[in-house]
């Protein structure tokens, strides 16, 4: 079945899509306690999944980005990753699955009460996927689902079908509709799939977009995870290797082209270190990717209507007085087929300038400057919320006083994107970029109900304390005991 065909099958199904979430639902009840060799199981399964079929799908992405993706950009952070997440899961999943105990208040504590936190699967989990890391964003939160103990609604974006198509074909060779299901087509399936009754939703995409998923299931009262974008800044403090930190940077901007909701968005540098960190990030661009229009470890963008949306970025902020620099190519691109952009470097940017406004994705880097890091936090203000701050120096007064004034979802010291491949570390964005996190033991919890358990003894507790009408001197001095005088 051609692609074309099989989302017009999937399409004409979207009415079947509440009874895919019945059935699954059906079957989570059905089956009672999801044992830890269950859950097991599954997590294996998937990890086979990833392994037997990676070359097909780093080949099918390599050509929904025209060709211009690196076939080892996406072994490593698509496929490698996420087997070690899942590794890792499996490792410490008996653990996390292990009862909480709880402290019990007075007199319950003394008269054989007991409390505990069992984590109990949510049941039917949504998962909507970006295009930009089409299969590592999809199966990263379905470990977590997995871990969890609950099944999964797969639904891969409308812009790489391909994948998606792929998707479809091979999760049934490893799990049963009823388990893992996939499901494709347009934008008008996907506002179907947020509008589901799951028990939780986690999407992963733009701040527009999750602003509408989130209201869609707000219908249903389905609780979400939102891992969204904003502008990462990078700060380069007076301490900063700057050698180090013009490094780290160039590679983490030009990773998949830019196209990555970690990407460093913008570079806030002391003035007079301006110069030298640019001259060494036009260094790094041309030793990393030399004849960048024709290098296969580059990725291009992946459609003309971003690269349209990059070109009016530049369009804009040269008008409004921005100084531009290309990077090893005389113009934007080679030739009309070729979207492999080189970095544009933007100096005397501001506020006013579309660049400073919207979320970058693409091979852009703007540079402010300022004379006292005091300024800085003002200077982030306006593009509130990233998903992750970079910070590079060695002063920690410096590094403890920007982490406390400027909110991010995570954070890198001396470092770009790689706290995303900690998986003991939670990855989730907050304010306008996201809410809720994963990965690890975050997503274990993330996606099960922390579940208060009270146990007592046969002993009537309440009339101890006077707490069983009618209501006497007994009660009226124990609550005197926390409140004073009544």
């Amino acid at each position: 079945m051609s692609i074309a065909e099989h989302n017009n099958v999937t399409e004409l199904a979207g009415q079947n899509l509440n009874a895919l979430v019945a059935r699954q639902r059906s079957q989570f009840r059905a089956e009672g306690e999801v044992t830890y060799a269950t859950r097991i199981d599954r997590l294996k399964r998937l990890k086979a999944l990833i392994v037997e079929n990676k070359t097909e799908f780093a080949k099918t992405t390599k050509r929904e980005f025209g060709g211009a993706r690196s076939y080892e950009f996406s072994l490593f952070s698509e496929f490698a990753s996420k087997v070690e997440a899942i590794d890792y899961s499996m490792k410490h999943l008996k653990a996390w699955m292990r009862p909480e105990k709880r402290k019990t208040n007075k007199p319950m504590n003394f008269l054989g009460g007991k409390g505990q936190v069992q984590h109990f699967p949510k049941g039917v989990v949504g998962i909507i996927s970006p295009w930009n890391l089409p299969f590592g964003l999809t199966v990263a939160p379905l470990t977590s689902a997995l871990a969890a103990g609950n099944r999964a609604l797969l639904k891969p974006s409308e812009f790489v079908p391909e994948t998606a198509a792929l998707f479809a074909e091979i999760v049934p060779k490893y799990f049963p509709e009823d388990e893992v299901a996939v499901v494709t087509g347009g934008a008008e399936i996907s506002q179907k799939f947020a509008a589901l009754p799951f028990d939780h939703l986690l999407f992963t995409g733009s701040s527009k977009v999750g602003a509408k998923v989130m209201q869609s299931a707000s219908k249903n009262l389905v609780p979400v995870t939102l891992e969204l974008g904003g502008k990462s800044p990078v700060i380069i403090g007076r301490s900063a290797k700057l050698d180090l930190a013009g490094t780290r940077l160039t590679f983490g901007k030009l990773l998949n082209g830019g196209q990555l909701c970690l990407s460093p968005d913008y570079v806030i540098v002391p003035k007079a270190l301006e110069a030298q960190l640019i001259a060494r990030v036009v260094h790094e661009a041309q030793s990393m990717y030399p004849n960048i229009t024709e290098n296969e470890d580059y990725a291009g963008i992946i459609n003309e209507t971003h690269f349209a949306r990059l070109q009016s970025y530049l369009d804009d902020a040269v008008a409004k007085g921005a100084k531009l620099t290309i990077v090893g190519a005389d113009q934007t691109r080679a030739s009309a087929g070729n979207r492999r952009m080189p970095l544009h470097i933007l100096q005397n940017v501001n506020d006013d300038m579309l660049v400073m406004q919207e979320e970058i994705f693409g091979p852009i880097l703007p540079v402010m400057t300022y004379s006292d890091v005091a300024e800085v936090p003002d200077m982030i203000e306006p593009r509130r919320n990233p998903l992750a701050l970079y910070y590079f120096g060695k002063d920690k007064t410096e590094q403890a006083y920007l982490l406390n004034r400027v909110q991010s979802g995570g954070v890198c010291i001396n470092d770009i994107t790689l706290h995303y491949v900690q998986e003991d570390l939670p990855f989730g964005g907050v304010g306008a970029s996201g809410m809720g996190a994963y990965h690890g033991p975050e997503g274990f919890r993330s996606l099960s109900h922390a579940r208060a358990i009270y146990s007592q003894t046969m002993i009537d507790v309440l009339p101890i304390i006077g707490a069983r009408p009618p209501f006497g001197e007994k009660f009226r001095k124990n609550i005197s005991k926390i409140l004073g005088a009544i």
